[in-house]
């Protein structure tokens, strides 16, 4: 092999080094750069969990109010006819007396 020849090999062979080394320099370029966008899928993914989780802790506390709102209904409800009762019965009672003392005062004459 003659001495130009050999050059032109190993011109040729560092031509394909240096470009086996930019695809490598690209490829670890491409890593890092997936691997960020992967890091930054995590901290969003761990924001929208700590999300969740104060929307899981609110609602929870709204569930209880509503619970307690449901109960408090139901005992005005009751406390409603209750009160319809007591009324009634309070006029049936003062209609009665009503009719006892008109009967009194018809009966002796004296008011």
């Amino acid at each position: 092999m003659s001495q130009t020849s050999v050059e032109r090999t190993l011109g040729i062979l560092l031509g394909k080094l240096e470009a086996i080394e930019d695809r490598l320099e690209r490829a670890d370029e491409s890593r890092a750069s997936i691997h960020r966008r992967l890091d930054e899928v995590v901290m969003r993914t761990t924001h929208l969990e700590a999300d969740v989780s104060s929307v899981k802790n609110k609602t929870e506390a709204i569930q209880s109010v509503a619970d307690d709102v449901v109960t408090l209904r139901s005992q005005a409800q009751g406390a409603g006819t209750l009160g319809r009762w007591l009324i009634r019965i309070g006029i049936g009672v003062v209609t009665a007396a009503g009719w006892l003392l008109g009967a009194y005062t018809y009966l002796t004459g004296r008011p």
